[in-house]
């Protein structure tokens, strides 16, 4: 009997969709960890930035990332890595489009109000002025961590 294009095809789509599928999913019966934590720069928390683990050799499971916002980042379970070593890049910057934080308003107080000055520096004074961070425009930086096999796993990164 000869076979027909019809079986062929039939054969070739089932041989395919068995090579395609196989070794598929082969991380995903790994259980994963949640990770959160807060990502600094010079003690000031980063206002945007990305976290990202990559596994590092020797550990089998996916890449997880997300974004930082306020100086926080967090994966959950369903998406955060597998226990075991990782590469994390760490990626800080300012949002262009972000809006920048309002002033604080200062009351006028008269000057026979105020009492006798505890400090020779006058806090009007513009020389004396206290230097404040300036936020930071980018920074990057790697590490290299160990996530345990525990549900839930917190790390904080200081840039």
């Amino acid at each position: 009997m000869r076979p027909t294009f019809v079986s062929i095809l039939n054969v070739s789509a089932v041989i395919f969709a068995m090579v395609t599928t196989s070794g598929c999913g082969g991380g995903d019966d790994l259980p994963r960890v949640a990770v959160s934590g807060s990502v600094t720069v010079g003690g000031a928390p980063v206002p945007n930035g990305v976290v990202r683990f990559a596994p590092s050799p020797g550990t089998e499971g996916p890449m997880a990332n997300c974004m930082i916002a306020d100086g926080r980042y967090r994966i959950p379970t369903d998406e955060g890595p597998v226990a075991g070593s990782y590469e994390v890049r760490v990626h800080a910057y300012n949002d262009p489009n972000s809006q920048p934080a309002k002033p604080t308003e200062r009351v006028a107080v008269p000057a026979d109000k105020l009492g006798p000055k505890t400090s020779p520096a006058d806090p009007e004074d513009d020389e004396n002025e206290v230097a404040t961070p300036k936020p930071v425009k980018e920074a990057k930086r790697t590490f290299n961590i160990t996530i345990p096999a525990l549900p839930a796993f917190q790390q904080d990164f200081s840039l």
